[in-house]
């Protein structure tokens, strides 16, 4: 297993790892650095390659590039950041991976396709109607 190209190892929060290769929407008023950002990490989830990918808690690099995060904290008006911490608890269990744990994007992908759609994407997620994973 190796690190991304730059040598790093990509953090990522959980809802972005499991969600954003699914996600059919774009958000071009979030910015150009957001928006290479969010196309780093659907195409190295899609793809499913060998790069190194820890989950982390809280604000990652997609949220740093939001012009919506303040103070390390997410201000959506679609969820603020109290929301965004119970997605990603969700998705921390239905996928029985913890903080801090390291994967290959590849073993992500597999796992992510061997556990969803979960019953919290298809009965409460908000953005349901704009996920792939569910058509």
């Amino acid at each position: 297993m190796v690190a991304n190209q730059s040598g790093r190892i990509s953090k990522w929060r959980p809802h972005h790892i499991h969600c954003e290769p699914f996600f059919a929407i774009n958000f071009p008023d979030r910015g150009e650095n957001f928006i290479q950002i969010e196309h780093k990490i659907k195409e190295t989830m899609r793809t499913g390659t060998d790069t190194l990918i820890e989950v982390i808690e809280g604000v990652d690099e997609l949220c740093q590039a939001c012009p919506l995060c303040q103070d390390n904290r997410c201000h959506s008006p679609n969820g603020d950041e109290n929301a965004v911490r119970k997605w990603d608890a969700v998705i921390l269990k239905g996928l029985g991976i913890s903080y801090g744990q390291k994967m290959s994007a590849q073993k992500f992908r597999l796992l992510i396709k061997e556990k969803a759609p979960m019953a919290f994407c298809i009965n409460k997620c908000r953005w349901r109607d704009n996920c792939t994973l569910l058509d």
